[in-house]
């Protein structure tokens, strides 16, 4: 074992191990010998056997390497013609000197000189910023050398091209140099010896390292960048296929959206750099270099694309996804200067959302090679509803029917056509948003007006027939035919009379008084929920009550009214298992109007004390005007002396000619 020492003593661990073939080697050992004559002990290691091993000790030598770099810093604006595509260029410079013990040790060594640039970062996978001129892309550069003598510099000297478009100007370039020890072509001998290679210094650095810094803009004086990038953002929709966003609302704290038929939403995001303080501008807000936003989306949104919206003072940003769109880099700028800002819309498909996501998180993480301790990850969290676009629309077909004949009693009644009138109601269901076949739990509630409020049945329902669902099966089954009737295909029974013959028999009464009333499940019937699953609905469906109008019913209770209006109300709703499905409500109401027939509805003549009343004003009428011709004289007759006198005064007139000759004789 071969032991190195140091300034504090031998060091425990050894250097060299050396290993023999011959029985018992190492049983004898002789040191303190230099049979080369290099100034280095050599060691003679014997066995038993008659063979003796000398192990040669190499020169160890410490390279002193200094690089040289003009300019020692990147200005990119100062552009010369040097060849490179960016118009920067270094000049790189390497200098080597050995040195060793004892100082009389002085052969020329032969060493390879390397200058290498961004090792580590190329180790990372990323391309360089720089490379040697006449050496393609590899940044590195390699060139033999000889030292003569101890202390005897030689040098190497290579031109560094910049790359053109580089995105990282804040990170200096580290440039390295090292060197290796070559053996000869030929060696000299010593005592019939041949020349052993010196070996390098084991605790020295095999390489050495300089850094060119970029001449930073927008930065402190100590050349520091100490940026201040904050971030807010908003969740929002997207209208359609154009540009148009509006903010979701706030739920407790939580923006909720409430999902129907869109298949955008957008992430409104806005960035600044600048100071916190602005009494004191130079704590932070610095140039942010190579300033980005990396978001990363769950399995539910995949990235669409993304709008800016404005920026100051500048537009730079840049957003690239990745294959499967669940993550966005946003290039912000570079540098993001200070005071500027950014927002634009990240605008995300929601065609992977179903009706178990209850909630959207998108993590948001800012990233700059300046400096900023607190750029932590944002996570953008959001309420998801999922609104179902369910309607619901009814019509009775007829919306008018009859009562009329004779009471029979339910126990008497073989056939459908024994009840009553017919009525079917048509109940269309629609789906504008998301299918529900996955779902599974929409139902049509129906409040069907089974009885009146002192028990005796209003309607009867017969048969439930669905289209567009599979195949239907209402709840409870036992409302439906429960008197067990032969069913009938005939429309309906003939009670209505003609329309001209009821007008008819209403003309003869004077002052009618129509009499009607409204059967409402809220007021004055009991009603039955039917549930309906509408299972296998996709965009639309229909369901079709057959139900009978309870003759007998209206017959005993409603025979004295003109008319009655018999309410129906459907409803669809949601029992699904999820808390976030959410349907506005969906409903409608049918109205039917129910009349009694001619032999039912007797409308009674008018009153004896009415016709009593109109003989008494007749007369009454009739005596004051004959008061009135009296008075006036109408009835009073002349005398035949009146006529008389009346004849002669109409003819004893003037003559003309009598008036002349009184005037002349005058």
């Amino acid at each position: 074992f071969i032991y190195h020492g140091s300034p504090t003593g031998i060091i425990t661990k050894p250097t060299q191990v050396l290993e023999g073939t011959s029985p018992y080697f190492g049983y004898s050992i002789a040191g303190n010998m230099d049979l080369d004559r290099n100034s280095y002990p050599d060691l003679a290691v014997g066995s038993l056997s008659d063979s003796v091993t000398i192990f040669r000790s190499r020169p160890v030598i410490n390279i002193l390497k200094t690089i040289t770099v003009t300019p020692n810093r990147i200005d990119l604006r100062q552009k010369s013609m040097c060849g490179s595509p960016s118009g920067i260029c270094l000049k790189v410079k390497a200098c080597f000197e050995y040195t060793a013990k004892p100082s009389g040790y002085n052969p020329p060594i032969s060493i390879l000189g390397i200058l290498e640039a961004e090792k580590e970062r190329r180790k990372s996978g990323l391309s360089s910023r720089v490379q040697f001129r006449n050496q393609g892309s590899e940044p590195k550069y390699t060139q033999e050398l000889t030292l003569n003598r101890q202390k005897q510099r030689a040098c190497m000297e290579e031109t560094l091209w910049l790359q053109e478009n580089i995105r990282d100007k804040l990170r200096p370039i580290p440039i390295t140099a090292s060197v290796e020890i070559q053996e000869p072509s030929s060696r000299r001998r010593v005592n019939s010896l041949p020349e052993v290679l010196p070996i390098l210094n084991s605790n020295e650095a095999k390489t050495v390292q300089t850094d060119v810094h970029f001449l930073k803009e927008g930065c402190g004086d100590d050349n520091v960048c100490n940026s201040n990038l904050k971030l807010e953002y908003k969740f929002g929709t997207r209208e359609g296929n154009q540009d148009k966003f509006s903010y979701l609302p706030i739920q407790k704290g939580i923006p909720e959206l409430v999902l129907k038929d869109q298949k955008d939403i957008a992430l409104e995001i806005t960035v600044t750099n600048s100071p916190s303080d602005p009494r004191n501008p130079r704590k932070d807000g610095d140039d942010a270099h190579e300033a980005k936003l990396i978001a990363t989306f769950p399995d539910t949104l995949t990235y669409s694309a993304y709008r800016e919206l404005r920026a100051f003072p500048e537009k730079q940003l840049s957003c690239v996804a990745n294959q499967n769109g669940s993550q966005a880099d946003c290039e912000l700028g570079n540098p993001f200067k200070r005071n500027s800002s950014v927002t634009f819309y990240l605008i995300l498909s929601t065609t992977e959302v179903t009706f178990d996501t209850t909630d959207l998180d998108i993590n948001l993480k800012l990233e700059t090679t300046s400096n900023q301790d607190n750029l932590a990850p944002i996570t953008a969290k959001a309420k998801v509803v999922i609104e179902l676009l369910l309607s619901v629309s009814g019509v009775a077909k007829p919306s008018q029917v009859y009562f009329g004949g004779t009471v029979v009693g339910e126990q008497a009644m073989k056939s459908e056509d024994e009840v009553g009138s017919l009525i079917e109601y048509e109940f269309r269901v629609i789906n504008l948003g998301k299918p529900l076949k996955n779902l599974g739990t929409a139902t049509l509630n129906i409040q069907w007006p089974k009885e009146i409020s002192n028990g005796k049945w209003l309607l009867c329902l017969m048969k439930v027939e669905s289209k567009g669902l599979e195949q239907i099966v209402c709840e409870p089954h036992n409302e439906i035919n429960y008197l067990k009737l032969k069913e009938s295909h005939n429309s309906r029974k003939k009670r209505e009379l003609p329309e001209k013959q009821i007008d008819d028999s209403r003309k003869f009464s004077l002052f009618p008084e129509r009499k009607y009333q409204t059967l409402n499940c809220s007021v004055n019937v009991r009603c039955v929920n039917i549930r309906c699953p509408l299972r296998g609905l996709d965009s639309k469906a229909s369901l079709v009550l057959r139900s009978r109008l309870w003759n007998s019913t209206f017959l005993e209770e409603y025979s004295k009214l003109n008319y009655l209006d018999i309410l129906l109300r459907a409803s669809i709703d949601v029992t699904a298992a999820a808390q976030n499905i959410k349907l506005p409500h969906a409903g409608t109401q049918v109205r039917v109007t129910v009349f009694p027939s001619k032999t039912v509805a007797q409308y009674s003549g008018v009153a004896w004390w009415i016709i009593l009343l109109a003989v008494l004003a007749g007369i009454l009428m009739l005596a004051l005007l004959v008061f009135l011709l009296w008075k006036c004289g109408f009835f009073k007759r002349n005398k035949k002396d009146h006529y008389d006198a009346t004849y002669h005064k109409a003819e004893i007139h003037t003559q003309p000619s009598d008036k002349e000759r009184l005037t002349s004789d005058a």
